[in-house]
């Protein structure tokens, strides 16, 4: 259900009147007057138990184990013809099976469908709110197919009971082979080795749906058996704000994914197999068969490498989101009104980069991998969520980062994107930047803490340091940046010895970096991306944004030192992929230099229908022909983090996670036309409302 329609109102209808009013009783989680008066900043914040905090009910989770091994290097000694190798091992995305689970004998705990979540206000009395329980469980994750796996191997991975796994979804319907059905003809999901509630479970409601303290010699709603008390505090008072009761017995829940706070919808086309492959044919394998053309041509007799398009649009009444794949996250939208209509979209897209920054660089190992060509050709849709609170959605798999995955949470008012890093060394000088780039005029100020009165979105650079062209070889260092001039250093270059770069390139006899590396302006961003907020904002929408360490494992930490701000408002600057203020053309190479007609002219077409081919130009601020090949792709407002270098993060060849990082980056979206409110609601987790469970006071 995408959306409800509440039928018009006739004053004089007091039957058409009872009727509304019942169904936005239905439908609405929280009227406003209902609903907690909250500091602003804490509105937004969801409320997530962990199992393990209602002693009584929960039984232990499960704790498993595997060996790991060396399966993905007898794949790729099966494919390379070494004597011995076993072609068994080629298994594609996969959850392996534990050696050890301690949930197999485990006793079932309560019933997920027996728990529900309430609050008490003097003037309701008991009133159900959206509430939902997410099990998690262990996996062991492998693809050892992938070319990269011999490094890779098997992970472990702590994540949801999806409603459904998108990788399992990899077999053909007999009637349509570009139509991707269950592998084996039923299975859809991996259920909880431990059945109901254990204590890795997660509860979850959202702050502002809590209520007052019920008294302690007032009843339970009927057929509730027992209860246990939440009291919602705010650590910046140490006060507590509110109340809400998780409860147990045989109620049905008043709240689920049709009538919650959050819709996910799959595309009509989202189970349809597409050609789909990294440039890095072997990175992340998939199963060979029949594809999809663009013309819409089912082709079945040139198997190809192919994954289904996994198309979704996620909508609450605050905003609407939108994936055209598993890495591609391009439209994010902003209601005004809170009523599941739309304002214009206001990204361009999500993108990623490892090793360069754009195309046309070098690098001594490795080449240019970013979200289209590389990471969504080598990922699978590890699985999808939705409850009445949040969405969940994880991808799996990023070109050499076999088992990295990265996990979407959608509330309300929040969208949380939380990445597993599990990968191999990274060449000093640049590493891996993940940022948003915003369409042209569509947003209009940037602020962070070091410009808290905001600098213009206009596709002009504000932070005059650290956008910088670095050549580093045998023959010697040479950097170019502008921002050099202001620190007396003439015509913004440093040259020791005598380096070929960048225009010259690498040299024949030895590797060098030759990049665009984005570093800080400590002026401008800060140092440490970890430490503060970053506002975007503009007439049709606002986000504000933090990043934070998550799970810190014992290797890990260290890289919050590193975790670069990246931010980039300059409509020269086109990073290889994207679409608005123009497309990027020529896939995996830069359009502007390159010499090529097809990359560097559009079409103008004349009143009277006559044609010509025109210079491409950088966008300045026009509003006619955005989203056309008049204007090159630019970086409108990106920003980010930039993981400046990277050592080992893939867990030492272990199962175990000792040096992956987890980090997570918290969005909240707001109306348009506001100022700074990056403090407000921006803070440290610390910041955040918490959450004390007790039981319930005896009646």
């Amino acid at each position: 259900m995408s959306r409800h329609v509440v039928p018009r109102l006739f004053p004089t209808a007091t039957a058409a009147l009872l009727t509304v009013l019942a169904l936005l009783a239905a439908v609405v989680p929280s009227t406003a007057s209902s609903r907690l008066e909250l500091p602003q900043g804490l509105e937004t914040i969801p409320i997530v138990i962990e199992g393990a905090e209602l002693a009584g009910w929960a039984v232990p989770a499960n704790v498993a184990a595997h060996p790991g091994g060396a399966n993905g290097a007898q794949c790729l000694g099966a494919s390379s013809g070494v004597p011995g190798a076993d072609p068994e091992t080629c298994t594609h995305n996969t959850f392996e099976d534990p050696t050890v689970a301690t949930g197999a004998v485990t006793p079932a705990g309560p019933a997920i469908e027996s728990l529900t979540g309430w609050r008490w206000t003097e003037a309701e009395g008991w009133v159900q709110i959206p509430f939902q329980v997410d099990e998690m469980d262990v996996r062991f994750l492998s693809n050892n197919n992938s070319g990269f796996a011999a490094y890779s191997e098997t992970d472990q991975h702590t994540t949801y009971v999806f409603d459904r796994e998108g990788f399992r979804f990899m077999g053909e319907h007999p009637d349509d082979p570009c139509l991707a059905v269950p592998t084996d003809g039923q299975t859809t999901f991996t259920p909880d080795t431990v059945p109901g509630l254990d204590t890795d479970d997660e509860l979850v409601f959202m702050a502002r749906d809590a209520g007052e303290r019920a008294p302690s010699q007032g009843g339970l709603p009927e057929g509730i058996t027992d209860a246990r008390e939440i009291s919602v505090l705010d650590p910046a008072t140490g006060l507590v704000v509110g109340y809400a009761y998780v409860m147990m017995g045989e109620v049905e829940a008043a709240f689920d994914s049709d009538n919650g706070y959050v819709r996910y919808e799959r595309d009509d086309d989202a189970d349809v197999y597409e050609f789909s492959e990294s440039s890095y044919d072997n990175y992340g394998a998939a199963p060979e068969g029949a594809w999809t053309n663009s013309e819409g041509t089912c082709v079945t007799d040139d198997p190809r490498q192919r994954r289904p398009r996994d198309g979704a649009t996620v909508r609450t009444a605050r905003y609407q989101y939108r994936y055209d794949g598993r890495w591609l996250m391009t439209d994010w939208r902003v209601s005004a009104g809170d009523d599941w209509t739309y304002g214009p979209d206001l990204v361009d897209q999500w993108k990623a980069r490892a090793f360069q920054q754009r195309p046309g660089g070098e690098t001594p190992c490795c080449g240019y991998e970013e979200e289209e060509n590389n990471w969504g050709g080598s990922s699978i849709l590890m699985g999808e969520r939705v409850g009445p609170v949040r969405a969940i959605r994880e991808t799996w798999g990023a070109d050499s980062g076999t088992n990295v995955v990265r996990r979407e949470f959608f509330y309300a008012e929040e969208m949380r994107q939380r990445n597993f890093l599990r990968v191999h060394v990274i060449t000093p000088i640049d590493g891996i930047y993940t940022q948003w780039d915003y369409n042209a005029g569509a947003v209009e100020t940037y602020y962070n803490p070091q410009v808290p009165d905001g600098v213009p979105i206009d596709g002009v650079n504000d932070d005059a340091l650290g956008n910088s062209r670095m050549y580093v070889g045998q023959d010697g260092i040479l950097v170019q940046d502008e921002g050099l001039e202001e620190f007396g250093v003439e015509s913004g270059e440093i040259r020791v010895g005598s380096p070929r770069g960048p225009t010259g390139g690498c040299a024949p006899d030895g590797g060098c970096v030759n990049n665009d590396v984005d570093t800080t302006d400590p002026r401008f961003s800060g140092v440490n991306q970890m430490l503060q907020w970053e506002q975007i904002t503009g007439p049709n929408g606002t986000l504000v944004s933090r990043f934070h360490a998550e799970d810190v494992t014992p290797a890990g930490s260290p890289y919050a030192v590193v975790a670069m701000p990246y931010y980039r408002d300059d409509a020269t600057f086109d990073d290889g992929t994207g679409s608005n203020p123009g497309p990027h053309l020529h896939r995996r190479g830069l359009d502007e230099g390159s010499g090529d007609p097809r990359w560097e002219t559009w079409t103008f077409t004349h009143e009277d229908g006559t044609t010509e081919q025109r210079p491409r130009e950088h966008w300045a601020g026009q509003v006619e022909d955005v989203n056309t090949a008049r204007f090159y792709q630019g970086s409108i407002g990106t920003h980010g983090l930039h993981l400046l270098f990277i050592a080992d993060s893939d867990n030492a060849h272990t199962t175990l996670p000792l040096s992956e990082i987890v980090a997570e980056q918290r969005m909240v979206v707001l109306p348009g036309g506001v100022g700074n409110v990056g403090d407000a609601y921006a803070g440290s987790p610390e910041e955040q409302l918490e959450a004390l469970v007790a039981p319930r006071r005896p009646l």
